[in-house]
């Protein structure tokens, strides 16, 4: 027994400082990641006032990673004018349409008006085509990176408002995967837009609605309120919005941690990889999933403006990453209906990057050049008088794509 005893002793003896070792390495380490979070919110704090501008670019990159609930309530203050300005942008909204002061009807030294549905490239677009015809006036309704399902919505909703001879339901390529969703938040994870929109589907070969349940800002604001209208808000978002995630949504305590806010980004990110590689790789779109929901958003959208007497255009914006393939998915559908179309990549081919600047857009000479394509439809369509449309020299040349 006592010869057993010392050979247990001698044999475990040698772990013993190893075990403290590692206790005290592992201890060090939490210590250092505690004092790191601790640091990075004293050093790098992200400005509570939801106006202000220029926080800085570390600041900004360690809230890259908090939930969208928190993100949210730090942008929507208690009224419109102290909450942020992306919070404010977006809302399908007929009573912030009257507040921009859109135009109803061509002004007396105008012959035509066209509505424009889309973002921020057909707002880009619509500016040019002001700018080369004098004789036009442009009625804008756009949303930050908005999806097809946005622009489809906000043209139903602008029926009857105006007098536009034309109407433009802009769809941006980037933002067809925003179809799954039901606000601009859930696939905007990092600089989420909280403006919503219906989600569509097909039933039976017909379009369904599913309305989202906040409908502006002042809904949002009163549902961050109420625990009951925020939860059933939030419960509609995890059935129907595809790009949903509760870690990523959810605001809790850990929101606090600059660490989890890291690893949160990080998920984020393969989270919504993930859920775009579904809709979209390097070959094109998966004709499967939501491009059937699309072609049916053009032909109704066509439909509906023809019956209303006014010209209607698909406006294809290919964007950077995206070569032809929104064309090539949309095409059938477009030249079977006789939907009149612009498509961008043989105007500005996605493929080539000097037709980009840095955040995305178009360069001006390339939004020229579109703005033009898309006038010349309009011309030839409505049988305007002829009219020279000047593009400045540094304009480039169309390129094939």
């Amino acid at each position: 027994m006592h010869l057993h005893s010392s050979y247990t002793l001698s044999s475990d003896s040698p772990k013993n400082p190893a075990i403290r070792k590692s206790l005290v390495m592992g201890l060090w380490i939490v210590f250092f990641l505690l004092v790191f979070d601790f640091a990075v919110n004293i050093l790098f704090p992200y400005p509570s006032d939801p106006q202000a501008t220029s926080p800085g670019q570390l600041n900004t990159y360690f809230e890259y990673g908090r939930s969208v609930e928190g993100k949210l309530s730090r942008m929507v203050g208690a009224t419109d004018e102290s909450s942020s300005s992306l919070a404010v942008a977006g809302w399908l909204d007929p009573q912030l349409w009257k507040k921009l002061d859109l135009p109803v009807s061509p002004e007396p030294d105008q012959d035509l008006l066209v509505a424009i549905y889309g973002m921020s490239f057909s707002n880009y677009i619509g500016d040019e085509m002001k700018a080369m015809d004098s004789k036009l006036g442009v009625r804008a309704i756009a949303g930050p990176a908005a999806p097809p399902n946005y622009s489809y919505a906000a043209y139903k909703l602008d029926r009857g408002r105006h007098q536009a001879n034309v109407v433009i339901l802009g769809i941006l390529a980037s933002s067809v995967k925003g179809l799954r969703t039901m606000n601009g938040s859930t696939w905007q994870f990092e600089a989420p837009a909280p403006y919503s929109y219906p989600r569509y589907v097909v039933d039976n070969g017909k379009l369904k609605e599913i309305s989202p349940k906040i409908q502006s800002l002042a809904q949002l604001r009163a549902a961050f309120q109420n625990e009951k209208q925020w939860d059933a808000a939030v419960n509609q978002l995890r059935e129907h919005d595809q790009f949903f995630n509760s870690f990523l949504f959810e605001h809790n305590w850990l929101d606090n941690s600059a660490i989890v806010r890291l690893i949160r980004r990080a998920s984020a990110q393969r989270h919504q990889t993930a859920v775009t590689n579904q809709v979209h790789n390097s070959t094109g779109f998966n004709k499967e999933l939501d491009i059937p929901v699309l072609s049916a958003i053009a032909q109704e959208f066509s439909a509906t403006a023809k019956a209303d007497g006014k010209l209607p255009i698909v406006l294809i914006i290919n964007d950077r990453g995206y070569d032809d393939h929104l064309f090539q998915a949309l095409k059938p559908t477009l030249e079977s209906n006789s939907i009149p179309y612009v498509s961008t990549h043989n105007i500005a081919p996605a493929t080539d990057l000097k037709n980009f600047i840095g955040d995305g857009h178009f360069v001006q000479s390339a939004n020229k050049l579109i703005a033009k394509s898309v006038l010349e439809l309009i011309n030839t369509n409505l049988e305007r008088s002829e009219r020279a449309v000047s593009v400045p020299s540094e304009a480039a040349k169309p390129k094939k794509s």
